[in-house]
């Protein structure tokens, strides 16, 4: 009983694991910038993810992925502190309960989260964190007027031009920190993505808030979001235009909203927009951190490590980065954070010898992949314990010859095939992979395009079939091996090399005469097959090949005369359609049992009197003159 219940236990835990990569693939596919948070994320996170943004959601949520992801890492980074945090501290708990009653909420604890919205997930983040106001408001975010863009009726009109007053102006409890809106860019507790809106790469993004006087209902807050110079109204949740509770704001809707004052709100807005050339003045903030450390420290501060990697990955796509700046991104304690840097393209050799020594796999294998990477470092990181490193520097498309060749006799079998894909490696490495003890890997250097004859010549007598079957149906593959793999003990092997196109007529020819199953079909699909063979082919006992040959145009006058007379109606019904059938043939086939076949035959001959006729009359003249 214990086997039993032990099986059924495996099965459904394979189910389930199948139905988490289904959801995993498919979300990486839908969010390929995402893919190397989703990589990380527990099946909880992807089952949450995937009830939301997956191919059949099931659930509405109103923050876009990309804003639902962070909030998300940042959650399951803190998930089992969280729960202990709930059950161990009278206090927090009791936060929690206040917060979102019992009797009200989806949810019983902080832990079951399937239920749990983005806004409540950064609610709980910042109860755990009470004591840790994240974002700094300093004096100069107090001063908001200088945001503002002007008044119309009851309505306040600003532009943010930092974080902090980003908080300022949406409003947030001072004691709790709880903001007045669920806007991801006036959190002060929580994930502030405002630096990584309006400095998007790709897109120019100014956000407006529009609040009114006293504000109470969820319409009195509006944040009105100008993309690449125009107002964006789509009534998408969670986008750039959404009042209060993120949800989404269309014409209609916030024409209703403004009433009377909607014309003039928007030319104000339109203008002041137009007058920063669609520029929102924020993403100065953004190209001075990457010419300033001071500057760059302040744009991190108070952010998670998830979040300020985000952030940083914004500043080094500016088109000059200070040396001092890299310099203290490599010296930063945070391990995102140098990720990101040794992944950049454009970061400088030195910052990557840098880091090429640091304790964590992923800023090593930031650094073996990346292309600017010294050829010393590489040399260095194929030498690494960990297999994943050394993976990076066979995929670098800047690792030189030399070093491809020490990873051609790597311990790992997906290393040495990686060397193989790579467009260096050198000659001596691919006849080490063409003998390698490890038949995927030599399967991998038999897949290879442009792979040299010697080296095609050593593949062909390989013990495997599958590597043999490779080199007999690579049209690169020279005469002689075609020649040799045609007598291939395996029927498989010759089956490729009869559906060669490359395979020399004589070839094909000996080749006719082989009674394996499949050689006959592989050589009526070989486009150069040539006539003599069709010939024998027309005698072959199986139906389906004789019928293939009768319908062949390149099929020889005599092979139809022969097939004309076949015993198999489908064979001669073939014959009777074939453009180039002979008259002598066709007289044949006007007196066949079958009627179809009769009036087929009958209608082509009535077609070629003319012809006969003509050609006759011109036989006549020549002899008379």
């Amino acid at each position: 009983m214990k086997t039993s219940h032990y099986g059924l236990r495996v099965l459904i835990e394979s189910i389930l694991l199948e139905g988490f990569k289904e959801d995993q693939r498919y979300l990486i596919e839908k969010y390929p910038n995402q893919a190397q948070k989703l990589n990380k994320l527990l099946p909880k996170w992807i089952s949450w993810l995937a009830a939301r943004f997956g191919e059949k959601p099931t659930v509405e949520e109103t923050h876009p992925f990309e804003d639902a992801i962070v909030t998300v890492q940042n959650f399951s980074d803190k998930d089992k502190s969280i729960g202990d945090k709930y059950r161990t501290n009278p206090q927090f708990k009791s936060a929690v309960d206040e917060s979102f009653p019992l009797g009200e909420r989806s949810w019983q604890t902080p832990n079951d989260v399937m239920n749990m919205t983005v806004d409540e997930m950064e609610r709980i983040i910042g109860l755990s964190e009470r004591k840790k106001q994240r974002i700094e408001v300093t004096k100069d975010d107090e001063n908001i007027e200088g945001d503002r863009v002007g008044k119309v009726g009851p309505w306040n009109l600003w532009m943010p031009t930092s974080r902090g007053r980003s908080c300022k102006i949406a409003g947030y409890d001072p004691i709790t920190l709880e903001p007045k809106t669920t806007w991801c860019t006036a959190r002060i507790a929580g994930s502030n993505l405002f630096y990584s809106y309006v400095g998007r790469p790709g897109e120019k993004i100014t956000l407006f808030y529009v609040i009114k006087d006293a504000p109470v209902e969820d319409n009195d807050w509006l944040s009105l979001g100008f993309v690449n110079g125009k107002l964006k109204l789509d009534g998408q949740s969670g986008g750039v235009s959404v009042n209060r509770k993120n949800i989404g704001l269309n014409t209609p809707l916030l024409k209703s909203v403004l009433g009377k004052h909607h014309d003039e709100i928007l030319a104000k807005l339109t203008e002041k927009n137009k007058q920063l050339g669609g520029v929102h003045p924020a993403r100065q903030k953004i190209a001075d951190a990457a010419l300033s450390a001071k500057a760059l420290n302040y744009l991190i501060k108070g952010l998670s490590e998830e979040e300020s990697a985000d952030l940083v990955s914004l500043v080094i796509e500016e088109p000059t980065v200070a040396d001092e700046v890299w310099i203290e991104l490599s010296k930063n304690s945070k391990t995102k954070i140098k990720q990101v840097v040794v992944r950049r393209p454009n970061a400088p050799p030195e910052i990557l010898k840098t880091l090429a020594g640091d304790s964590d796999r992923g800023v090593r294998s930031g650094v073996a992949g990346n292309p600017n990477t010294p050829p010393e470092i590489l040399k260095t990181l194929a030498g690494d314990s960990d297999t994943r490193i050394r993976l990076q520097v066979a995929q670098n498309s800047s690792t030189p010859p030399e070093i491809l060749k020490t990873l051609a006799v790597d311990s790992h079998d997906l290393v040495r095939a990686e060397v193989i894909r790579h467009p260096n490696t050198p000659l001596e490495a691919l006849k080490t992979l063409a003998v390698d003890s490890d038949i995927g890997v030599r399967l991998q250097v038999a897949r290879k395009t442009n792979i040299p004859p010697e080296i095609l010549k050593t593949l062909a007598v390989d013990s495997d079939r599958g590597v043999r079957l490779q080199v007999a149906r690579k049209t690169n593959t020279p005469p002689e091996i075609l020649k040799t793999l045609a007598g291939d003990s395996d029927d498989f092997v010759r089956v490729e090399v009869a559906e060669n196109p490359k395979t020399p007529p004589e070839i094909l020819k000996t080749l006719a005469g082989d009674s394996a199953w499949g050689i006959s079909g592989a050589l009526l699909r070989n486009p150069k097959t040539p006539p003599e063979v069709l010939k024998t082919l027309a005698g072959d006992s199986n139906i389906e090949v004789r019928r293939a040959v009768a319908e062949n145009p390149k099929t020889p006058p005599e092979a139809l005369k022969t097939l004309a007379g076949d015993s198999e109606i489908w064979v001669r019904g073939a014959v009777a359609k074939n453009p180039n059938t002979p008259p002598e043939a066709l007289k044949t086939l006007a007196g066949d049992s079958d009627s179809g076949i009769r009036n087929t035959a009958n209608l082509k001959l009535k077609k070629l009197e003319p012809k006969q006729n003509e050609s006759r009359l011109r036989e006549l003249i020549r002899l008379m003159i």
